[in-house]
């Protein structure tokens, strides 16, 4: 079964982490680069729309490719609150998008890292629902009841984001919750595993992050 897509139309945003650019979030009705995501665009062929950051990632020939593809430009000081993915966020939002995937944002810096996949939470708040992707994970929020981008054989872990987050119930888990409790810290959600399609997790009181591993099918 393919992963779940939304049937509204959705941003990409293109961080500067490691690995190639999934081509299936080619499709995105608005990509936007966050810094040292736009030599990745390049390198993909992917057109960016919009462009935020300090721009200490871009050289001449990358700001000259910008202009030809015609993407909008928004440059902050280096010394700012906000990092250039949030920032990317922000446009995603102000633009009414409510689904967004955020590409690279994992593998350079263990801080930046933390920060990406804290994202989703601050996208929440925002009205958008940002799933973070690298290679085969995928991060996402789970606040009320979330059908997870997951199939049959492929590996979850739940995290709790409160001291304490209860109500929780899975489907299509190994290992079922029932009005299960999870607490911040806590590696009792760790390496759940799918058995069932859609799986889903929902939670009454708090918040986790769901984390899909792919695993990899057996060659034929």
């Amino acid at each position: 079964m393919p992963s779940v897509r939304p049937k509204e139309p959705y941003a990409a945003i293109v961080a500067g982490g490691r690995g190639p650019l999934p081509r299936r979030y080619r499709a995105a009705s608005l990509v936007v680069c966050a810094d040292g995501g736009v030599a990745r665009a390049h390198r993909a062929g992917w057109r960016p729309h919009v462009v935020v950051g300090d721009w200490d990632s871009l050289d001449l020939g990358l700001v000259n490719w910008l202009e030809q593809v015609g993407a909008e430009r928004f440059r902050y000081p280096e010394a700012k609150d906000k990092t250039d993915s949030e920032l990317a966020v922000d446009v995603v939002a102000e633009r009414g998008f409510r689904t967004a995937y955020l590409l690279g944002g994992i593998g350079k810096r263990v801080d930046h890292e933390l920060a990406n996949l804290l994202l989703p939470r601050y996208a929440a708040d925002r009205g958008v629902d940002l799933r973070v992707v690298a290679g085969g994970t995928l991060v996402q929020l789970v606040r009320g009841r979330v059908e997870l981008d997951a199939r049959v054989g492929d590996w979850v872990s739940l995290f709790s984001l409160r001291p304490h987050s209860s109500g929780i119930h899975t489907g299509g888990l190994r290992f079922a919750l029932v009005d299960g409790t999870l607490t911040l810290g806590s590696t009792l959600g760790v390496s759940n595993e799918v058995t069932e399609e859609p799986a889903w997790v929902a939670v009454s009181e708090g918040e986790l992050l769901a984390v899909r591993v792919r695993r990899p099918r057996p060659r034929a």
